[in-house]
């Protein structure tokens, strides 16, 4: 087992109470400033201009609540599922993917056997600009078998793109660094294939009562970080007592 680091406090980044109607709310200063740097010639490059949430808005008015649109890790037969709800511009989603995130799945998700089955979700809050293209460009990584390359990354390197106002050039240099064929990706990014992926994600997000970043599910048991010390140890505590459980279970069928 990987050794910790000093525990670190857990937080989470508020949602607005009604997503759709906020989400579609917040668009509007968002929107008047893209559509500025969009005259001034703003991202454009291979991929073109980075997708906005003006875009993702269109596609989630139409989009319905798919679980198929998580992006699973692990074996499919492992007797516990977590389920991960994040912004990739959410600072708190930074610092839980950076520590705790990032050793559950080293030692409880991508080992030989592994227990556990880590399925990530988009759910984009609406309240950074940015997000909707580094979700994006994780979609089109995932297409080179590069999505957990790229989502580590985006989030380790999250302060140089996540407030910037062309994002584009950024998030393309990350993309390379996690070692995507830059043809395929620019291409994906230009067609925008996967916003139907990302809206479809943030639905089932909705149905899930999810209105902040990270939100964690335990086999379908929301679990809590706010004020949580050590936020690795807590999830690997609930890790121990489901599979405890599941061992008496068995123990005790004839």
């Amino acid at each position: 087992m990987a050794k910790k680091t000093a525990p670190k406090r857990a937080q989470t980044t508020p949602a607005p109470s009604r997503p759709n109607w906020l989400f579609r709310g917040g668009l509007i200063a968002i929107v008047v400033v893209g559509a500025g740097w969009l005259l001034l010639g703003g991202g454009q490059g291979g991929s073109g201009p980075p997708p906005t949430p003006a875009e993702l808005a269109e596609v989630l008015a139409e989009a319905e609540a798919d679980p198929a649109a998580g992006v699973g890790l692990g074996p499919e037969s492992a007797p516990i599922t977590i389920e991960e709800y994040y912004d990739p511009s959410c600072p708190a989603c930074a610092a839980f993917s950076g520590f705790a995130g990032k050793l559950i799945r080293q030692n409880y998700v991508e080992t030989a056997g592994a227990p556990v089955r880590w399925i990530s979700y988009n759910f984009i809050l609406g309240t950074f600009p940015n997000s909707v293209a580094a979700a994006l460009a994780e979609r089109c990584a995932h297409e080179q078998g590069l999505y957990w390359p790229m989502h580590d990354l985006l989030l380790a390197r999250q302060t140089r793109w996540y407030v910037e106002q062309d994002p584009g050039s950024v998030i393309a240099d990350i993309a390379r660094e996690a070692g995507v064929d830059s043809g395929d990706y620019e291409a994906c990014m230009r067609d925008r294939r996967h916003l139907d992926g990302i809206a479809s994600a943030h639905k089932v997000g909705e149905t899930r009562g999810v209105n902040s970043t990270p939100t964690l599910f335990v086999d379908g048991q929301r679990v809590s970080l706010q004020g949580v010390v050590d936020p690795y140890t807590h999830l690997e505590g609930l890790i121990q007592a489901r599979l405890a459980a599941m061992n008496e279970s068995s123990e005790g069928t004839p």
